[in-house]
């Protein structure tokens, strides 16, 4: 494991336990037994170690969701595939969706713009092809489809409730889907009005 990677896997393990609040990079160089020269060459500061972690995390979620995107030529049952890998990511990775679930400090999100630039771009751009395909305005559509999946996953990482994500897939496919639909339809019929 490189060094970099010690790093971050003690800054994620920390950073998830603490909150940023009470996380610093002291901690972590004294959890990896490394020196202050070489945590602040990996790291100059709390906001970027914290911005690398949350970068990480996004990587991972992102690489987990266009995975769930491509088993499918098929652009509704790819958006299915990505809401049950939405869920099941979560369940897996709780704090850590908690974590970039949260509203991140402005030297964290800062921090971390430069390097979500791209891999955001390529991300919103294989999904918004699945929503463009059934002729459903992106981001509107992204939103209504995601809603409810994502608003309970909230809920579930702050442990407001109790069932596992992954049980309430279909339910939740279903409700994404008729929320879809009817906003769809909803979109046809003012087009055929301005018409």
């Amino acid at each position: 494991m490189s060094t970099r990677q010690r790093i971050l896997s003690e800054a994620t393990r920390q950073l998830l336990d603490k909150g940023y609040l009470a996380f610093t990079i002291a901690a972590v160089r004294e959890a990896t037994g490394l020196s202050s020269g070489s945590m602040f060459h990996a790291f100059p500061s709390k906001p970027a170690l914290a911005a690398a972690v949350y970068v990480e995390g996004m990587r991972d979620y992102q690489h987990a969701a266009m995975a769930a995107l491509n088993t499918s030529d098929d652009p509704l049952a790819s958006l299915h595939a990505l809401l049950a890998v939405h869920l099941s990511w979560v369940e897996q990775n709780p704090a850590l969706a908690r974590f970039l679930f949260a509203t991140l400090p402005k030297e964290v999100s800062e921090a971390a713009k430069p390097a979500l630039m791209q891999a955001n771009q390529d991300y919103f751009a294989a999904i918004r092809l699945r929503y463009d395909a059934l002729e459903a305005d992106f981001p509107l559509a992204h939103v209504i489809w995601m809603g409810a999946t994502q608003e309970y996953c909230r809920q579930w990482v702050r442990g407001t409730v109790d069932v596992p994500p992954t049980e309430l897939t279909e339910t939740l496919q279903r409700t994404g889907l008729a929320a879809l639909n009817t906003f769809r339809q909803g979109r046809r019929s003012e087009r055929n009005a301005r018409t």
